[in-house]
């Protein structure tokens, strides 16, 4: 269980660093405007509490001939991609448990063994025998 749940941690970490990665810093933009891609710029526009940095990305965006409409449409589905993963992710540990035999739920239980005289024949005495006729339910007038 504990590799599970170690493995849906390392799932969990591994998403949150892909969507952060998604987003750029003011340095990497100053270096070099072009290399950032259109997604991270938008999401850091939308993200960013940074007036002036806004204002640069915003203009970049435009620059590119994308509308901000546009960028909220795209950070929108990246987050709704972002969900179905993690919720596939869960899916898939879910089902990895259930599979190693950790599922609990409803399994039948055979009935218990009847420890000292037989009351219905269905039972097993102490003995391990099965009731059968002996038991009181079989004899004339046994309840």
């Amino acid at each position: 269980m504990k590799i599970y749940m170690l493995a849906r941690r390392f799932g969990v970490v591994s998403m949150s660093l892909a969507l952060a990665s998604c987003t750029t810093t003011p340095v990497e933009f100053n270096n070099k405007p072009s290399a950032v891609s259109k997604a991270a710029l938008c999401k850091t526009a939308l993200e960013t509490q940074d007036p002036a940095f806004q204002f640069q990305l915003v203009a970049e965006v435009n620059r590119r001939g994308v509308s901000m409409l546009e960028c909220e449409q795209m950070v929108a589905q990246q987050r709704q991609a972002a969900a179905v993963l993690v919720g596939l992710a869960l899916v898939g540990t879910a089902a990895a448990v259930c599979a190693n035999g950790n599922c609990g739920g409803g399994a039948y239980t055979p009935p218990r063994r009847y420890p000292g005289n037989c009351q219905y024949d269905w039972q097993y005495d102490a003995a391990g025998n099965r009731c059968g006729g002996r038991s009181a339910m079989s004899r004339p007038g046994g309840w």
